[in-house]
């Protein structure tokens, strides 16, 4: 059986909060995600100080409407849901600010800066070649279930950076990711892949050039699906790439990272394409 990877694309009228939760019922997520998860870390992209509106970082419409899902239609405890991301040192408070995130506290959910969280260090990859010891977040040890939730962009080491690469955000130092970064993110992957139940690119405006401070793209896009490597591997051919590190992933057995191996539902690669420089 394929594996299933969603591609929708939103109505010119459409609000960004109603559209996100009309097509996560049609998923429908509630039969993946349910109020049995102990807790759920929604990781989205913070890694600059930037308004989504760039493309760099995630929408606080598409958290909410997220939100709303898994409260309303998964009947998820609002105290077992966590928003929380890592960016670069000292700029995540800023950026949370910017993008009013903290408005998303009055559905009862937590916000946090995992730079700031209580760390776990010398945490072990097995079978890892190249990131065998890392320091993460409590807050992402701790998550029985992990929703990624990154920007769709380009990236100046990993050509683009997704679900998988988004990851990084529950680390630290970040700057050990630098070198041989393709093997590195399908071993960070490799940590978190039995959490990452369910994973949703973030395509409303995508950001072509680099990590933070690509030209915005409007796409009007969500990506989605419970495998991070084919909703990567879907992403990343939208806008005209096929990553090394999709297939070092593959290789791995986390997950497909050929597309004639995925069932695109919704909208084909074709139908919305759009070449990313």
């Amino acid at each position: 059986m394929k594996t299933m990877v969603y591609v929708f694309k939103k109505k010119v009228d459409e609000s960004v909060q109603d559209f996100i939760k009309e097509k996560l019922k049609e998923i429908p997520l509630n039969k993946i995600i349910t109020n049995s998860e102990s807790k759920i870390l929604i990781n989205p992209n913070w890694v600059c100080n930037d308004y989504s509106d760039t493309g760099n970082v995630t929408s606080t419409n598409i958290l909410k409407g997220i939100i709303k899902y898994l409260i309303e239609e998964a009947e998820v405890s609002p105290n077992k849901i966590i928003v929380a991301d890592g960016g670069f040192s000292g700029t995540t408070a800023s950026t949370m600010k910017t993008n009013n995130v903290f408005e998303l506290e009055e559905y009862g959910i937590r916000v946090a800066d995992l730079n700031n969280d209580e760390r776990i260090n010398n945490a072990e990859i097995k079978n890892a070649n190249f990131l065998n010891l890392i320091n993460l977040a409590k807050t992402a040890i701790e998550a029985s279930c992990i929703i990624s939730v990154p920007s769709l962009k380009t990236h100046s080491l990993a050509e683009t950076t997704l679900t998988m690469k988004n990851l990084m955000g529950t680390l630290l130092p970040k700057g050990i990711m630098h070198s041989n970064i393709h093997y590195k993110i399908a071993e960070l992957t490799s940590f978190f892949r039995s959490k990452m139940k369910f994973n949703i690119i973030d395509g409303i405006i995508g950001s072509d050039g680099n990590e933070i401070g690509g030209s915005p793209i409007k796409m009007d896009l969500i990506i989605a699906g419970e495998d991070p490597i084919a909703v990567d591997c879907v992403g990343s051919a939208i806008i005209g790439y096929h990553l090394q590190y999709l297939e070092i992933a593959e290789k791995r057995g986390l997950g497909i990272a050929n597309l004639n191996d995925i069932d695109i539902i919704g909208h084909s690669i074709e139908e919305v394409f759009y070449k990313f420089s």
